[in-house]
């Protein structure tokens, strides 16, 4: 997602990062209600100004540090909707508390700030979803899925059990979970019938 630019000085990207990541710490420690714009440069040693010639609010300032936790977004191509989709979740794969802490300081706000849902589906959920469709696509070409599956629904399966697992359950997402939704749930959803 392209940060909100005002007009001034030139950007500098060590000290973006710096907000960024002050940013993820902050959701993860005190979640995204108590989280602030003074908070966040308080621990730069900047000033909220700083902050705000960046992003336009504080929905923009976290959907671009959530987004930040997992770089660029893998869209593998190897021939096989299967694997597509196993590496395409590989973003999760493995334990990590300072992801997970964050998604956790995410979820609960998301459900009642459109703003912050808008501003995370547009860093996060979207380019997420242009993935999974072009993965689906190519296994549409080569005849692997029938034409018209319900893309959108099925590829919301995968990150609705991740967020469970990892926000009620506290549980890793592990190569054998990713496995298991691909396998049990996302293939047959889309191949079957």
């Amino acid at each position: 997602m392209a940060s909100s630019v005002r007009a001034g000085r030139p950007r500098d990207a060590e000290r973006e990062r710096e907000l960024l990541l002050a940013t993820q710490e902050l959701l993860a420690e005190v979640g995204y209600d108590r989280l602030s714009i003074d908070a966040v440069a308080a621990r730069c040693g900047a000033g909220k100004t700083t902050v705000y010639r960046r992003w336009a609010g504080k929905s923009e300032l976290v959907a671009e540090a959530v987004a930040l936790l997992h770089g660029a977004y893998p869209d593998p191509d190897t021939g096989s909707l299967r694997e597509d989709l196993v590496m395409a979740a590989s973003a999760w794969h493995g334990a990590d508390a300072h992801r997970d802490a964050v998604i956790s300081g995410l979820l609960t706000a998301m459900a009642h700030d459109g703003e912050l849902r808008a501003a995370v589906g547009a860093a996060v959920t979207e380019p997420r979803r242009a993935v999974y469709r072009a993965i689906v696509d190519r296994a549409v070409e080569r005849g692997e899925v029938p034409a018209g599956r319900d893309v959108d629904l099925v590829g919301t399966v995968f990150p609705a059990l991740t967020f469970h697992r990892i926000t009620v359950l506290a549980r890793p997402v592990d190569r054998e979970f990713i496995e298991q939704v691909v396998d049990h749930i996302v293939l047959p959803a889309l191949t079957c019938g």
